[in-house]
């Protein structure tokens, strides 16, 4: 956990992955499991000890449940011993039999806490799975452990007064990013293999891009979102204003490597009602590429020249190996769009107290605790009471400006759509900075205009590792489609991984 640290300083590096089971794919082990080639009870614990031996570097996790996936994985490997089912049955019914997964703690598990990093929330345990979770344990994964958030989700870095902060596995002064970063560093550092995370303005983007591992904000309408936030209330249905906040929220994969997308994807669109086809070849040499280098907004920082050269790379790939024009494209219309977003998104709640902590009578003012945070007395991260004060600030949130933009969202619909069909994508930066350190984390609110612009317009976007700076902080990009359009970006990502290698072990840039 970062103590003072002196910027310009690097930190710890996790030690690098040395157990070749770490080292394989979830749908290389699903395979291997089921095929009697492996035992899951091997590969859980594997993971069991990578998690011991990474943690006092990250402080990624929060509730383990380390004996009952040794007893689930033991059980596995009694299935398959038995020879009951034949290996294509288990592929088609169980694909990720036997497989670990973790998951961010704002999801519901059954038997785990759900505390949203909130210490009032400390002893909330959830009665149910979220469906996200569920669909993945009917699949055959096993959870292992559930992973840090920022503080209510209020923030962009997986820091809390209950759980700590959690470090970036590539450097220990740098922040994982949020709210998924717990998620994206136990990821990286090799601790799990395949996560679930969920995205309102880049919460798996962000992390992934920090973190250099694969990620993906699917279709609106595609995952389900239910289940992911304290206190649970199984029983109730949700709030008008919940369910308007939920049709921007998107529940997806984390993982190390490209085709574990498609897995994971096929497993928790499984309940969707809509048929999309991720096996799908493509035939790059049919697709059109346009890439946006930056988006020119205030505040917003000019691309890193890493990212920007990583963004060049992908852009020459596809054009010199499958011999297909690229194209620029500048979207001035995307100026204003970090205000678009704040005002679309605060009007889908009546209180954005209520939205955070429920009906809760937790016994605080947040204009007087906010004044507390300054002697270090207050009952929240500062983060947490900004948001609460600062949300309806005129600078950012303007009511009166409702129909303005409306009309901007519209303009942006129409755009996106004249640009993108089923054969293309749109190449860009994922967030404008590399991993900042745990104390700039604010700096970079303005850049989350590359990804929350995706979540109000409900389009996929698939976000791949492309190489790492000199002083080996990942960077990576964007990959955008048309609505339900999610196997093309998949599949972009695949071969992106391909020639460029994707993840890589820290300790070993």
């Amino acid at each position: 956990m970062p103590q003072r640290v002196v910027l310009g300083t690097k930190g710890k590096i996790v030690p690098p992955v040395r157990n070749p089971l770490l080292l394989k794919s979830a749908t290389k082990l699903a395979q291997e499991i089921r095929e009697g080639k492996l035992k899951s009870e091997e590969v859980v614990q594997a993971y069991i000890d990578r998690i011991l031996e990474v943690e006092p570097y990250i402080n990624a996790t929060v509730d383990h449940c380390f004996e009952d996936a040794l007893k689930k994985a033991r059980e596995v490997d009694s299935l398959i011993s038995s020879a009951s089912y034949s290996s294509e049955y288990l592929s088609k019914e169980k694909p990720l039999l036997g497989v670990p997964f973790s998951m961010k703690i704002i999801l519901m598990a059954k038997g785990l806490r759900c505390t949203a990093g909130y210490k009032a929330f400390e002893n909330v345990i959830a009665t149910q799975d979220a469906p996200s979770v569920a669909l993945l344990k009917k699949a055959g994964a096993i959870l292992t452990t559930s992973t840090n958030v920022p503080e209510l989700l209020m923030g962009i870095s997986a820091r809390n007064k209950l759980h700590g902060s959690t470090c970036n596995p590539y450097d220990t002064n740098r922040t994982s990013g949020g709210s998924s970063g717990g998620e994206s560093a136990l990821l990286a550092a090799g601790g799990s293999v395949l996560g679930i995370g969920n995205d309102l303005v880049g919460s798996l983007r962000i992390p992934a891009h920090f973190t250099g591992i694969f990620t993906h904000k699917p279709t609106r309408g595609l995952v389900p979102n239910g289940g992911c936030f304290p206190p649970e209330k199984p029983d109730q249905p949700l709030k008008s204003s919940e369910i308007e906040i939920y049709k921007h929220i998107s529940t997806g994969p984390m993982c190390r490597y490209a085709e574990d997308l498609i897995i994971g994807m096929k497993v928790l669109s499984s309940t969707s009602g809509k048929t999309l086809n991720f096996d799908k070849k493509v035939d790059f040499r049919k697709i059109k590429v346009y890439y946006l280098k930056e988006i020119i907004s205030p505040m917003v920082p000019p691309a890193n020249k890493n990212i920007a050269n990583a963004l060049e790379k992908a852009v020459s790939h596809f054009e010199k190996r499958y011999n297909i024009a690229v194209q620029e494209v500048k979207m001035p219309s995307l100026y204003d769009s970090n205000r678009c977003v704040v005002n679309t998104l605060l009007r889908c709640v009546t209180s954005v107290k209520n939205i955070f902590l429920g009906d809760e009578k937790l016994g605080f003012n947040e204009k007087i605790d906010f004044l507390k945070a300054f002697i270090g007395k207050s009952v929240l991260c500062v983060s947490s009471l900004a948001t609460l004060n600062l949300a309806y600030f005129p600078l950012w949130y303007r009511k009166d400006r409702t129909a303005y933009y409306q009309k901007m969202l519209e303009d942006w619909t129409t755009e996106f759509n004249d640009l993108l069909d089923e054969n293309s994508v749109l190449l860009m930066p994922t967030s404008a900075v590399t991993a900042p350190y745990h104390s700039e984390i604010a700096l970079i609110l303005p850049s989350f205009c590359y990804t929350s612009i995706f979540n109000i317009l409900g389009m996929p976007a698939t976000h791949c590792p492309m190489g790492f700076t000199k002083q080996g902080l990942p960077v990576g990009i964007q990959i955008v489609g048309r609505a339900n359009n999610d196997p093309l970006t998949l599949a972009c990502a695949i071969e992106l991984e391909r020639a460029f290698g994707g993840w890589k072990s820290p300790g070993e840039i």
